[in-house]
């Protein structure tokens, strides 16, 4: 382990993650290694550390060598910006988390992407903007038996999730057949439950342990027999978020999620493209920024997974904080590219 001042560097950029047990860093390392690539060749660099990493005003840190294609530990002061990737919603709610993101606020340090988003927190922000209203789907939390029976009553077909969660992970949905008993389908396997009330009897233990929320689930627009949506990233530039690029995702063996580890598979945005759509999904793309940049705190990037439906209507489904890699190679280097730009112009001057 060295100790580095590390001179004039920048921009210098500090790269938040989480550690697994006591030693090894985790997180989006070959998102991490693409950025150290790319402000090195913008004269800056980026370390990766974890909250439990900061003493003082120093932390230590690990540093890529892209020329020895390896980490190096280091100490060194902290950075002029730090870029919130810790992977584990739970790791946020630890103290030392909030302790560092107190300690970057008192040092007047820039810090982007502030957290996960809260399913239900978001929609209910969203359901009250005049615009952005329209492409988010009726949503309630569970917490009471006869308001969700009430809620598959209305809609016939509901999405079940939980309300802090991403990529898919304990969704499933319910469809209330006209016999009154509920089809229940995850990525998995499907069951018949005869009665609502087996269903809930079944599944409500969970809805005590966390929180989860129900969604009308939309009748999909299927392509080839199956649904697909649009995943896409956006970063800030010149004052306001843009899309980078859009991915199309479609479900395979079952139709509750596109998700890649869940049997999706990808399908390019150009069989879809319309001069229209690229319009449309750039205003939505900006106002969701503003939104929240103005509620949550400033996002660097985002990403929202956008259906359509089988009557040609958008709808949002989710916005996600923290986007993973993207499989296409130009959007997720493009990206890259992006976001190092970003960094630096916030730290210019310095």
């Amino acid at each position: 382990m060295i100790s580095q001042t590390l001179g004039n560097v920048s921009p210098y950029i500090g790269i938040l993650t989480s550690k697994k047990g006591d030693k090894q860093l985790v997180g989006n390392i070959p998102l991490f290694r693409s950025i150290q690539e790319e402000l090195m060749k913008m004269g800056g660099i980026s370390i990766v550390f974890s909250p439990d990493d900061i003493f003082g005003h120093e932390v230590k840190a690990a540093k890529y060598e892209p020329s020895k294609r390896t980490w190096e530990t280091i100490i060194a002061p902290l950075p002029e910006l730090v870029y919130n990737r810790v992977p584990f919603r739970k790791h946020e709610e630890r103290k030392s988390f909030t302790d560092a993101v107190t300690l970057f606020g008192e040092q007047s340090i820039p810090f982007f992407n502030p957290s996960f988003l809260n399913k239900y927190d978001c929609y209910l922000h969203f359901k009250e903007h005049k615009e952005l209203k329209q492409y988010f789907l009726p949503t309630i939390k569970i917490e009471d038996k006869t308001e969700l029976e009430n809620f598959l009553s209305n809609y016939g077909s509901v999405y079940i999730k939980k309300a802090k969660s991403s990529m898919g992970k304990g969704i499933h949905i319910i469809k209330l057949q006209s016999d009154g008993r509920v089809l229940f389908i995850d990525h998995r396997e499907e069951t018949i439950y005869h009665t609502f009330h087996d269903y809930w009897k079944k599944n409500h233990s969970k809805f005590q342990q966390a929180l989860y929320i129900a969604q009308q689930a939309a009748i999909p627009l299927l392509y080839k027999g199956k649904r697909f949506d649009f995943r896409i990233l956006s970063v800030f530039q010149d004052g306001k978020h843009i899309p980078v690029g859009v991915g199309v995702r479609q479900s395979g063996h079952q139709q509750v999620t596109t998700h890649i580890p869940n049997g999706g598979r990808l399908l390019s945005y150009s069989q879809f493209q319309t001069d229209k759509q690229d319009l449309l999904i750039k205003k939505i793309v900006e106002m969701c920024g503003k939104e929240l940049n103005r509620k949550y705190g400033f996002f660097a990037e985002f990403s929202i997974d956008l259906g359509l439906t089988s009557d040609g209507k958008f709808v949002i489904y989710e916005i996600n904080s923290k986007p993973m890699s993207f499989d296409e190679k130009m959007i997720e280097e493009k990206r890259v590219k992006m976001l190092c730009q970003l960094f630096r112009s916030f730290t210019e001057g310095k």
